[in-house]
């Protein structure tokens, strides 16, 4: 029987999975993804989480006919790297995320790609086909995968559709995790929800005991209707969503948007009513659908698991022995 390991590395949970070439799971773990603080510290939690992984199933690394890692990033999936992730507590420069998988199922290929572009490959294998399709994740913070005429963009380095980093207002000073201002991100990724609130009863002189003794983003959406700051904050960041997903569908005409990560998925109504509603003013074309993932928190597992088996785009293949090559997969 073969056997496929998928690694889906979050910037604020790690999910890995082994499954069987029949698509049964015999193993999944969750757990927090490191913060730091060094690089050793994070892959000492990767490399602890692939082998707990393998004893759960109780299947010994030979027996692993391949692995797939979706993952933030910015990457360079030539070099296996995950390089200065921007939603991480700590900076921690180049992450070695492939070598690290590779040291533990060192007997077949370990293929990399962006978490996102790991969901539209979850989305594109999983269902009705569509040729044009978009997902999108709102997370802690914002990325795409795109599907073109059937092909999926993986761009240079695996960095396509990282429209997070758009710039959505070039006057601002709100800063993104990346160092930039003024991006999507910025505003409605779910690390920096709480600073915007704070920004924004700073700015408009709203009431901020909701920010009293710390402020998560659930409970910035949990208060919406009852806390006035709340309330502003979830409307201001429903119009940032709808101006940064109509720059997605400009850009790349999906018939279809599927959406995804955290923050849309506990708060579907209040994430995605706005975008629907509001969209249409920055489109210059008619909407498409817009519609929650229908695998959850797994569409971006399913998708590293699918990457594991050879089902997605070209990318470099890491092999055992450290031999590296390009290859369809």
């Amino acid at each position: 029987m073969s056997y496929y390991l998928g690694l889906d590395v979050g910037a604020s949970n790690l999910r890995c999975a082994l499954a069987t070439d029949k698509d049964e799971r015999v193993a999944q773990l969750e757990r927090r993804t490191p913060q730091g603080p060094t690089v050793e510290r994070f892959t000492d939690v990767i490399r602890a989480t692939v082998n707990d992984t393998l004893a759960a199933a109780g299947v010994t690394p030979a027996a692993v006919d391949g692995a797939g890692i979706a993952s933030i990033g910015p990457l360079d999936v030539a070099a296996g790297l995950i390089r200065s992730p921007a939603n991480l507590d700590s900076d921690l420069g180049d992450i070695p995320i492939r070598e690290t998988v590779a040291a533990c199922v060192p007997d077949g290929p370990v293929r990399l790609c962006n978490d996102a572009i790991a969901g539209v490959i979850s989305e594109f294998r999983g269902g009705a086909p569509v040729e044009n399709l978009a997902y999108l994740t709102l997370s802690s913070g914002i990325g795409a995968g795109v599907v073109v005429d059937g092909h999926v963009l993986h761009g240079a380095n695996g960095n396509a559709a990282e429209v997070g980093h758009l710039t959505l207002d070039r006057e601002s000073t709100r800063p993104c995790g990346c160092g930039g201002r003024g991006h999507w991100e910025a505003y409605a990724g779910g690390e920096n929800i709480p600073a915007y609130a704070a920004d924004l009863a700073d700015v408009e002189g709203i009431d901020d005991s909701l920010l009293v003794g710390g402020c998560t983003t659930a409970e910035v959406f949990e208060a919406y209707g009852e806390d006035p700051l709340a309330t502003e904050t979830v409307e201001r960041v429903g119009d940032w969503n709808a101006q940064g997903t109509a720059t997605l569908i400009n850009a790349f005409a999906p018939r279809r948007v599927v959406v995804g990560g955290a923050v849309a998925l506990n708060n579907e109504t209040l994430v995605l009513d706005p975008i629907r509603e509001r969209i249409g003013q920055y489109l210059m074309r008619s909407a498409p659908e817009i519609r929650p993932t229908r695998f959850g928190a797994d569409v971006v597992l399913r998708g590293a698991l699918l990457l594991a088996a050879g089902d997605g785009p070209p990318g470099t293949v890491s092999e055992a022995g450290g031999r590296r090559k390009q290859t369809d997969v």
